[in-house]
């Protein structure tokens, strides 16, 4: 009797602690903080595409891609220190293309421009070695192109996942993200269609690059 009494308690106090260890491993991830350093005071940045590179929007539904040789961006990256890697930054601003002067190349001979029509929230997930690694989420965008059958528009929104911001370039890379739909499609015949699936790829370099580190 006393040797199954010494089992249960030895077996309780393993789990006990097995338990503890958990919840602390647990507890230490939830509360990984995240901190910020803008050289902006008011927390704003800008972003250009990387010189040389290309900003790609495939669907992959239909393997059709418009790609872009000129791209912008800007936004908030408050200094300071957050509890958690959502949402440590905002693009507020985006632009692909130029109608007139750079519109973006699409299939049989199209052009496209687009712009961000919402709030882009910038995720952190993960952090190693100066290189944050997250995704995007809030993508609201409306594309236009000029095609064989006229004017073409359609709305690209979801998330993007596979981004990652390095500190010791400023470049923030989007590479193949999915989690993007398409819907509000008019007049684009097949290049695109509502409920198709899309990826984004791109790499931006920030004009006054910001340090983000965790924790």
């Amino acid at each position: 009797m006393r040797s199954i009494i010494k089992r249960s308690l030895f077996a309780t106090a393993v789990a006990t602690a097995a338990f503890g260890l958990a919840a602390t491993s647990a507890s230490a991830t939830a509360q990984a903080t995240w901190t910020i350093s803008n050289p902006n005071a008011n927390g704003s940045f800008s972003a250009h595409l990387k010189a040389g590179t290309t900003a790609d929007l495939l669907d992959i539904t239909t393997s059709q891609s418009v790609i872009c040789y000129d791209a912008t961006a800007s936004g908030v990256a408050p200094n300071g220190t957050q509890p958690d890697g959502t949402d440590i930054a905002q693009i507020t601003s985006a632009a692909w293309g130029d109608a007139v002067t750079s519109p973006c190349d699409g299939p049989l001979g199209s052009s496209f421009s687009a712009v961000l029509t919402g709030t882009i929230h910038l995720n952190a997930t993960s952090y190693s070695g100066g290189v944050t690694q997250g995704n995007l989420s809030g993508v609201d965008v409306t594309i236009t192109g000029d095609t064989l059958f006229g004017e073409c528009t359609a709305k690209i929104s979801g998330s993007a996942s596979n981004a990652s911001y390095t500190n010791s370039t400023g470049e923030l890379k989007i590479d193949n993200g999915t989690g993007l739909s398409i819907s509000a499609v008019n007049n684009c015949a097949d290049l695109m269609n509502n409920g198709d699936t899309a990826s984004f790829s791109a790499t931006y370099v920030l004009d006054k690059p910001i340090t983000v580190t965790s924790p």
